[in-house]
């Protein structure tokens, strides 16, 4: 095995889809969102949908839910009420089940949850309060005979509620948590962080507790929606969202695309957007609360034309000029610039770059070093890919290569002219020049860069992580190169000589895209991969297809579905339907 140096280098991304689909990129009607330690989930209308901490059980809800709501998050579990009671999931402090039940015999007809750090409580409609999970500071043991309770709200090892109109705590006191300043005027809308609480009064929001004893209230008087979590406040505010961190310094966050249902976590913030669905940003101590993700594709977009993805992101084009993308902001893929009119032509997601083609004229953003800067004097180009660390665009005259010249990624064999396919993948990238299929790059890395035999005229080609793909002129697919490995901290070794094989014999495919250690093809009206791709969903007449770094995107006569998971985070398999 050959050893990789660098372990950030990721991939990939190959091939423009040019073909029209005629359905929906729709947007997930979202009914709730919630935030806590490692993990978010949302309410959705197609179901529960978790994402985060991809080596917790916490992402993964173990059935379809019957009428779920009143969803929360907690540190590595999920809680959601159903109609049997209410319904946990994940790594549940005090037991070994990942899967538990708060059945309406221990708890008849429950009105309200909540989940702190490590544990929760719930209230039923004759105020009756069932707590579980931890109780070392008795943050689960709630006082006798609280009446009219109309809000809970838990955080780290202590708890709040409003009973009859006023708020009581209860749990670890040492950080004046559970000291409720005595001016409380109407208290509602209790929420909670780590260590502090927060209610909007008639004298505006008040906060107590934090390891600052005297928490800084937020004075902003526009504040629509309020959240706590972890350490910080965040607001919707007419200008945006806004975070306070524990010292009262408040900032933007970076884009917030008309955001309106909001959640904090400990470090993480998301929200509700009608613009691009549920979006997420990461908090930090130092103010800069950048765009982190955005989980759940959204746009009405009704025809589909181009369909892309990237590291750890997607985009896709459709009618009316309109570009929607989605998934992990690494970069600022998320941050579409404005764009020229136009149509969009050609469509490409790499690991630092995202690049559009519109009248000619090539348009990239995401990492701003200047290596990945376009060259001033590229002219008109025809197509383009977006690779690991380099990006390659052209004509059918010239193409030329930028970004990091890792592994010789950026060394054009000369006199190759007459181009017709592009695809750049992490460290190499491959052309069809005069009908003949020529890589570059991935020196001292891949031993087989070129395909083992000639292949003259393919129907397309895909560059991927150490290998490369191909439809031949009589429609089979091959795949030649070396065979990546890696684990959970990124790329961690190539496997020499062990080529990343086509599973069987495919003639005829339709459509094909490589992924970082997978690729995938349309053959004989089915979606067929081979690597680690995952097995993929059912999909119907499927004629659009790309794959990323470690997820693959397909659409089909229903719509959009994608399945795979993301950098770190785990993203759920979701359709995207008529």
């Amino acid at each position: 095995m050959i050893k990789l140096k660098v372990i950030f280098i990721l991939p990939i991304f190959l091939i423009s889809l040019k073909l029209k689909a005629e359905n929906n990129l729709q947007y997930i009607e979202t009914y709730e969102i919630a935030s806590g330690h490692s993990h978010s989930c949302a309410l959705t209308a197609v179901g529960v949908k978790c994402f985060g901490n991809a080596e917790s059980v916490t992402t993964k809800p173990p059935v379809v839910f019957k009428k779920p709501h009143s969803l929360k998050v907690a540190n590595r579990f999920s809680c959601v009420m159903v109609d049997e009671g209410i319904r946990c999931w994940g790594e549940i402090p005090g037991t070994t089940n990942t899967n538990i039940l708060i059945s309406q015999s221990s708890l008849p007809k429950p009105k309200l949850l909540s989940l702190g750090y490590d544990h929760a409580c719930a209230v039923s409609y004759k105020d009756q309060i069932k707590c579980w999970g931890r109780n070392d500071f008795k943050e689960s043991t709630p006082p006798l005979k609280l009446k009219k309770i109309s809000e809970i709200s838990l955080g780290m090892s202590n708890s709040c509620a409003i009973a009859d109109g006023k708020v009581v705590c209860w749990g670890m006191a040492v950080t004046g948590s559970i000291d409720v300043p005595p001016d409380l005027v109407n208290p509602r809308n209790l929420t909670s962080g780590w260590w502090h609480h927060c209610v909007q009064t008639d004298n505006g929001i008040k906060c107590w507790g934090s390891p600052y004893k005297e928490y800084i209230t937020p004075d902003d008087p526009a504040i629509k929606e309020f959240s706590s979590g972890g350490f910080f406040n965040c607001a919707i505010v007419p200008e945006g969202v806004k975070c306070w961190d524990e010292k009262g310094k408040a900032n933007l966050v970076e884009r917030s695309f008309g955001a309106s249902k909001l959640s904090v976590g400990s470090t993480i913030a998301c929200a509700v957007t009608a613009e691009i669905g549920v979006i997420c940003w990461k908090l930090s101590n130092k103010g800069d609360y950048k765009l982190m993700s955005s989980y759940v594709p959204a746009g009405g977009i009704s025809v589909i034309e181009q369909l892309s993805a990237g590291q750890a992101s997607t985009c896709a084009y459709g009618d009316e000029g309109k570009l929607k993308c989605w998934g992990g902001n690494f970069d600022g893929a998320l941050n579409v610039p404005p764009l020229f009119p136009g149509p969009i032509t050609q469509l490409s997601l790499g690991s630092h770059r995202t690049c559009v083609i519109k009248d000619s004229l090539l348009t990239c953003w995401g990492d701003s070093n200047s290596e990945y800067k376009t060259p001033a004097n590229l002219g008109n180009v025809s197509f383009v890919s977006s690779g690991g660390n380099h990006v390659c665009a052209g004509s059918s005259e010239k193409i030329k290569c930028w970004g990091e010249n890792i592994r010789g990624a950026l060394d054009i064999p000369k006199d190759l002219t007459q181009f017709s396919q592009l695809s750049s993948g992490m460290l190499h990238s491959c052309a069809v020049a005069s009908g003949q299929v020529t890589c570059w790059g991935g020196e001292g890395l891949i031993k087989n860069v070129n395909p083992p035999k000639k292949m003259t005229n393919p129907k397309a080609i895909c560059a991927g992580g150490t290998f490369s793909c191909g439809i031949d002129a009589a429609g089979k697919v091959q795949c030649w190169g070396e065979k990546i490995a890696f684990s959970d901290k990124g790329l961690d070794s190539i496997e020499a000589n062990k080529v990343l094989r086509v599973p069987e014999e495919i003639v005829g495919a339709l459509e094909l895209s490589c992924g970082l250690s997978h690729g995938c093809a349309i053959y004989k009206g089915k979606i067929k991969c081979w690597g680690s791709a995952g097995t993929p969903p059912v999909i119907k007449n499927p004629r659009m297809l790309t794959a990323g770094w470690n997820h693959t995107c397909a659409v089909g006569d229903k719509g959009l579905s994608c399945w795979g998971s993301m950098i770190g985070m785990e993203m759920p398999n979701y359709s995207l339907e008529k």
